[in-house]
């Protein structure tokens, strides 16, 4: 029983090790003061991730969130998901696209296309601060490179953070300056038994990236990881808040939101 109770014991606190964040704290003035509009303030007109979205943000004083993928001749361009098919009815990896094969297509039918990140970049023109979604690619040494170079040459305020361990491995190696954040979730959302649950959703990835924030998802509730992540105090990260209440509700837990849907009151 005795040796039993000493191998829990010695599991513990491996798992506490391995889910430590960045210690200590790291300050984030320039991140606050914000609520973060998730792919730009879209709406019915304005699609997400577009250039009239980041503009519509910057006006109403709002940050940004955005995501970041490479394109086939290693482009970075502002886009969400893997494949076309949702935004651009095209069942194609973006991934697997030229920039100028892009350009060719328009966002929900609009007269919007998938802006490159420089683009991004040049209508935010470091107004409001941005944090930026490294987005899992079979390139992501590039992908975290080329993002990283972009965002120095811009000398905006910003974060970046990811799903993808390596990627946050990549800043904390390459670029130790950049405050960098994990994306996970907890329990809710039917995403208990998976794999994918188990890696992101433990936080055991934070031994690879000991990221500076956690981005945790509004719609489902604390783990055991997220339990104890709240124990070391690290700045936390809401993501993504759809109402006003929620967002009254998460403000006391969180120190960032970002939220899509509607315009959140001051």
């Amino acid at each position: 029983m005795q040796i039993l109770l000493l191998v829990l014991v010695i599991l513990f606190v491996l798992y506490l090790f391995m889910v430590l964040p960045k210690l200590p704290r790291r300050k984030i003035d320039h991140l606050k003061g914000y609520d973060y509009a998730h792919r730009g303030l879209w709406n019915e007109t304005l699609p997400e991730n577009s250039l009239p979205a980041f503009r519509n943000a910057v006006c109403h004083g709002f940050g940004i969130e955005l995501d970041v993928h490479l394109t086939k001749d290693d482009h970075l361009v502002v886009f969400h998901d893997d494949t076309l098919k949702r935004m651009c009815g095209v069942d194609r990896a973006i991934s697997d696209c030229t920039l100028q094969e892009l350009r060719q297509l328009q966002l929900k039918g609009s007269d919007c296309t998938i802006p490159t990140l420089e683009e991004v970049l040049q209508c935010v023109d470091r107004q409001v601060p941005l944090i930026v979604e490294i987005k899992p690619d079979k390139r992501l040494n590039q992908l975290c490179q080329m993002t990283y170079a972009a965002l120095t040459a811009y000398g905006g305020p910003y974060c970046v953070e990811s799903f993808h361990p390596l990627a946050v491995r990549w800043f904390r190696k390459n670029a130790p300056e950049v405050i960098r954040g994990q994306l996970s979730f907890g329990r809710g959302n039917g995403r208990e038994q998976t794999v994918l649950f188990f890696f992101l959703g433990s936080l055991i990835q934070n031994v690879a990236g000991r990221p500076d924030f956690i981005a945790y998802e509004a719609a489902t509730d604390d783990n055991l990881a997220m339990t104890l992540m709240r124990l070391f105090r690290p700045t936390l990260v809401c993501w993504t808040i759809h109402t006003q209440a929620d967002m009254d509700r998460q403000r006391a837990r969180y120190d960032l939101e970002i939220f899509d849907g509607f315009v959140p009151n001051d």
